[in-house]
């Protein structure tokens, strides 16, 4: 019994990194909301590294740690990029609702495209439960990659080598048009290399080793806003696999 609890205490622990990432991000600590997201990442690979080396993977394990990482890797992000809408300038809007609140309520309409983010993630969280769970490589961005880019990216915007972008990102066209292209991403027919097995290929090896040592290179000179362009780095190793693999074809 004990045995079987441990992945799903993993899992929980990926759940609650995630609600005190949407915290943070609420109160705008982004630094503080993406380290809890990084740790409901690392979380959510151990849940599954020990339920397949404990051999007590189960469907209660699959669902809980799918809920969990519509949280930290859905809704968190989301929530970030809806603050990062806020902090583009967009002013509230005043709307008088009657009954039955019969009060003013004030919002930013801009934040709710940032919700698009959760959105996309679920679509992404239910097809691999479907269909992508037992295959060694991903259909679609994976949700933590997404999640990890735009935890990371409020960061990268305040380095001094980078403040220049903030003016083009963070601003209603650029968080836009990020957010359209990660949830294509997310669902698309896209096949992307992942380290969830280590018998996949040469090819596939030396994409990791680039990827971990260009992440590694990324995060020494710009901390972890570098981990944004880590994923960009994820994404372009993959374009280059799959147009050599579509042309050897």
């Amino acid at each position: 019994m004990i045995k079987k609890s441990v992945p799903h205490f993993f899992t929980s622990l990926n759940l609650l990194s995630g609600c005190f990432s949407i915290y943070f991000a609420y109160i705008f600590q982004f630094e503080t909301a993406f380290i809890f997201l990084l740790a409901g990442v690392f979380f959510d690979v151990w849940d599954g590294l020990l339920a397949r080396l404990l051999k007590v993977e189960s469907d209660l394990g699959i669902q809980l740690d799918s809920m969990a990482d519509m949280i930290t890797c859905g809704v968190a992000p989301g929530i970030i990029l809806a603050q990062l809408f806020v902090m583009a300038g967009n002013k509230p809007l005043e709307i008088f609702i009657g009954w039955p609140l019969d009060a003013v309520v004030e919002f930013i309409p801009w934040v709710f495209i940032g919700f698009l983010i959760p959105l996309g993630a679920a679509f992404r969280l239910a097809r691999f439960n479907i269909d992508g769970s037992k295959i060694n490589h991903f259909v679609g961005l994976p949700t933590p990659a997404m999640a990890m880019f735009f935890g990371a990216l409020p960061l990268l915007v305040k380095h001094s080598d980078f403040t220049f972008l903030k003016a083009l990102v963070i601003s209603n066209p650029g968080l836009i048009s990020l957010t359209l292209i990660f949830v294509l991403l997310m669902n698309a027919n896209f096949h992307l290399f992942s380290f969830k097995s280590l018998k996949t290929g040469l090819v596939d090896l030396i994409l990791r080793l680039l990827l971990v040592f260009a992440a590694s290179v990324l995060i020494y000179f710009y901390g972890l806003g570098g981990i944004s362009f880590g994923v960009l780095v994820y994404l372009f190793l993959n374009l280059i696999k799959n147009s050599l693999f579509k042309m050897g074809d």
